[in-house]
């Protein structure tokens, strides 16, 4: 698996090169945050397809430039060095221009990498349940009485991170921060392989090769990585340095039941992590433990204080005998099926739909044929498509394929419908955009409409600006 500009930025001569910060979110923001504090006399172009927050264009200094317009209209090839954001795909007609000219990308997490050679670091990446793993991991780690820090797509730009007193880094890494950067890791994890955001890496065998690049990264440590996923197993079988889970030797789920080898384990997960997927990230966690030497044992008990991720199967509570459940962090019909999955004896009315990335949602309907909801209810962009799909497959919940115009709607029409005891599940199976803000938005609104008191009480005391994306 070839690794292309590996060289490592060098920090000396970076303020001596044009630079530009591409993407003004988050990492963006905390990038310049660093470069200033760095090089206080540096002159940086601050580049962006929209005007970035007002609060944030008054702290700008006098060597900063603020530049706003498409991509292909600001000149991105007179530049020596792009800062990359994860939002701004590299694939880009405009990046790849730039880079044809001799311009260099790296990106927030590559510096920060850089500037933190000797740092000890995990790092994670999945389609689904990285950044749950990523918690795991770094909750088990504590638990064994280590140092740990929790960063990067989960929430906390590496970046906005010091790289001292720490033990082990646990870092999540979505698809937008692998495809081109440059790192080596001690230990990766690797949960699963499934379409998504081909619209950011152009095909699916695109987005496959950014996601296994952390395997190539990662030259002398163990790759941790799921041995009931097809596309792994074909890719990372020949590597001597793959670790399996849920492989037949190590930690594993088979019939909903968690296994070390042939010996079932005493696992009770907390509430929030229903489902055999999420038995499947507890079994990569522990076998991060068990590579570093760390106890399982210790790692399991310390389920019982594990303090679930908002937005990810989060129990809302109950409102008139009916249950709300928030998993608006489900952007990809792998997701959904998963969280339907997760309620097999429960009655289930299914709200989807968001941005419509063309997703072929037909591989994943065998899920909610076996699993069938008492009703489901399709929401814009794409839901129309999403029920028109099922009526075609003729999926017939009890209760009625339905759709609305917005989940204001969607909500009062699951009220209506789902039984005394049921779950009402928003599982979008699509990202939040245009719809709403961010999936944080989009949830918020949800438990709002649910008539529950919901305060997003994130782990992560960091910038809570854009989101950095969560591919």
């Amino acid at each position: 698996m070839k690794v292309e500009r590996a060289a490592w930025i060098d920090m000396q001569i970076l303020p001596h090169n044009k630079v530009a910060i591409l993407g003004m979110g988050r990492e963006g923001r905390v990038a310049w945050r660093y470069l200033r504090k760095k090089y206080p006399e540096m002159d940086l172009a601050l580049v962006d397809e929209s005007r970035p927050d007002p609060g944030f264009v008054q702290d700008l200094k006098e060597k900063d430039r603020l530049i706003i317009g498409p991509l292909s209209e600001l000149g991105l090839e007179t530049f020596d060095v792009l800062l990359r954001s994860p939002g701004i795909s590299p694939y880009r007609h405009s990046v790849q221009k730039a880079l044809r000219a001799g311009a260099r990308i790296v990106t927030p997490s590559t510096l920060w990498f850089a500037e933190y050679p000797a740092a000890k670091t995990i790092c994670v990446t999945g389609t689904k349940g990285k950044s749950t793993t990523s918690a795991l991991i770094a909750h088990m780690l504590a638990a064994c009485g280590l140092k740990v820090g929790l960063a990067g797509n989960i929430g906390v730009p590496l970046l906005a991170c010091g790289g001292s007193d720490v033990d082990w880094w646990v870092i999540e890494l979505s698809s937008y921060q692998l495809a081109d950067l440059q790192a080596k890791p001690d230990i990766s994890v690797i949960l699963n392989l499934s379409p998504e955001h081909l619209d950011w890496h152009g095909s699916k065998e695109r987005y496959y090769e950014d996601k296994l690049r952390l395997a190539a990264l990662t030259e002398d440590g163990p790759v941790i990585a799921n041995g009931t996923d097809k596309v792994l197993c074909k890719t990372l079988s020949e590597r001597s340095n793959t670790v399996w889970f849920n492989a037949i030797s190590g930690f594993r789920v088979a019939r909903a039941k968690l296994f070390d080898a042939g010996t079932r384990l005493p696992v009770k997960p907390p509430a929030g992590l229903p489902g055999a997927h999420n038995l499947a990230n507890i079994a990569a966690a522990l076998t991060v433990l068990r590579q570093l030497g760390a106890d399982p044992a210790v790692g399991l008990e310390s389920l019982q204080t594990f303090r679930c991720l908002p937005h990810r199967l989060q129990s809302l509570g109950e409102r008139h005998g009916i249950q709300f459940i928030n998993d608006s962090i489900s952007s990809t019909p792998v997701a959904t099926a998963a969280a339907l999955e997760a309620f097999p004896d429960r009655q289930v009315t299914l709200i989807v739909g968001g941005l419509d990335r063309g997703l072929d949602w037909a591989p994943y309907l065998d899920v909610v044929m076996r699993r069938l909801p008492v009703a489901v209810i399709g929401i814009p962009d794409n839901g129309a498509r999403i029920i028109s799909d099922m009526e075609k497959l003729d999926i017939a919940p009890r209760k009625g394929l339905h759709r609305c115009q917005q989940l204001s709607g969607a909500v009062e029409l699951a009220k209506k419908l789902t039984p005394t005891g049921g779950v009402i599940l928003l599982s979008p199976g699509a990202p939040s955009f245009p719809q709403f803000r961010d999936y944080r938005d989009r949830g918020q609104q949800f438990a709002t409409l649910s008539g529950l008191s919901f305060e997003e009480q994130d782990i992560f005391p960091a910038d809570t600006s854009k989101a950095a994306g969560q591919g």
